[in-house]
């Protein structure tokens, strides 16, 4: 007769175990080996790198516009000197300004990094618009029909320039 089902099941696991434990032992034999035949390789020795020294600093006042642009700068022991400029600057009323403290680098021996940057134009909100006057006059002096001379061609007809025409017209 044929098995039941719970015996055929029953085999087919103990295969499986028997199986497992045959690979298990195999894994284990082949590590232990690696193991004893690897060895390590000498470290190498590392190299330090130099670090790079940490660069003096001091700290300043700096008074500052809305815009960002430096309105002047005060050691930090003169913070009263910026406080001074700051509320002098606030009375004006036209632009809103602040202190600010900020951390400049210094050279090895103790003067300030220069930082070249673009010099700012101050400019004035009553001088922003140029004078109208000025670019109307420098229009004028150009001389739009200029003074033609001809070549002579020896019809003994000689062309003059108009006396009018050094002048320049007004146009309405």
């Amino acid at each position: 007769m044929a098995k039941s089902l719970k015996t055929l099941r029953r085999e087919a696991e103990a295969a499986e175990a028997q199986a497992a434990t045959k690979k298990t032992a195999k894994k284990t034999k082949k590590s232990a080996s690696a193991k004893a035949t690897k060895k390590r390789k000498a470290a190498k020795p590392r190299t330090k790198r130099a670090r790079e020294q940490m660069q003096r600093r001091r700290l300043i006042w700096v008074v500052y516009s809305s815009t960002m642009r430096e309105e002047g700068r005060f050691l930090f022991y003169e913070k009263e000197k910026a406080e001074e400029l700051l509320e002098t600057l606030l009375a004006k009323g036209k632009r809103k300004y602040f202190l600010q403290p900020l951390k400049e680098a210094l050279n090895a021996d103790g003067t300030p990094v220069l930082q070249v940057a673009n010099p700012v134009q101050e400019n004035d909100d009553d001088d922003a618009a140029p004078d109208a006057e000025s670019t109307d006059e420098a229009d004028g002096d150009v001389d739009i029909d200029g003074d033609l001379e001809l070549e002579d061609d020896g019809s003994g007809d000689d062309v003059e320039s108009d006396s009018s025409a050094d002048e320049p017209s007004a146009e309405a």
